[in-house]
């Protein structure tokens, strides 16, 4: 719909983004994806109708209890990437954690326990490709308080690192004629190779002209 949508006039283009906004059954705010096993809320997806899901990204959140509700959100994590990994096994599957950066001064243990089960759950090759923390700080309810603790996340759980890795992982995983434009800008060269997207998008004006 993705590719449709930009390949109409402008005028035209913003109309239907606007409708399409307004209208959840044809462009829903909540992704629901089939795992292995059960049907996974996914935060993030991008897909495309041949390939299907080519990126998932769980997100969880944890402002206080740390110690005793860490245990349990890391279980969630590990058997959310195994369900998601048993169907889409292809896709690259990604999980941000964000914690209230006061567990780094008031609960030193449970601030390295999170930093060491991030870097665990993407250790085996059927779980996460990436994993990243967001420390922040905020009062509950007030959304214009946030404030991102980048000196608090080791380089290795960055964001950065995790979009890095995140991408590498979808673009070593397809045919170098997919995503084309993103491969030329991280090798900063053209390909000589036309995008299947773009090859077949013509072929269906062709088609459609020819008829």
């Amino acid at each position: 719909m993705g590719i449709f949508i930009s390949k109409l006039p402008q005028k035209l283009r913003t109309q239907v983004q606007t409708y399409l906004v307004k209208d959840k059954a044809t462009a829903p705010s909540n992704a629901s994806i089939l795992g292995k096993a059960y049907v996974k809320q996914v935060d993030v997806v991008v897909a495309q109708w041949a390939r299907g899901p080519e990126i998932l990204i769980s997100t969880k959140t944890m402002a206080s209890s740390f110690a005793k509700n860490l245990p349990n959100r890391f279980e969630e994590a590990y058997g959310d990437a195994k369900n998601l990994r048993g169907r889409h096994p292809l896709a690259a599957i990604g999980f941000v954690f964000l914690l209230h950066s006061s567990v780094q001064a008031n609960e030193p243990a449970s601030y390295e326990r999170a930093l060491d089960m991030l870097r665990k759950l993407r250790a085996e090759y059927d779980v996460y490709d990436s994993t990243a923390v967001l420390m922040a700080d905020w009062t509950p309810g007030d959304a214009s308080s946030v404030h991102v603790r980048h000196d608090l996340v080791p380089e290795d759980l960055s964001i950065n690192q995790f979009f890095r890795v995140s991408i590498d992982a979808v673009l070593a995983r397809t045919p170098i004629d997919m995503h084309v434009q993103v491969r030329e800008r991280r090798e900063i060269r053209e390909l000589p190779v036309q995008d299947e997207d773009v090859a077949a998008h013509h072929s269906e004006e062709t088609t459609s002209e020819g008829s």
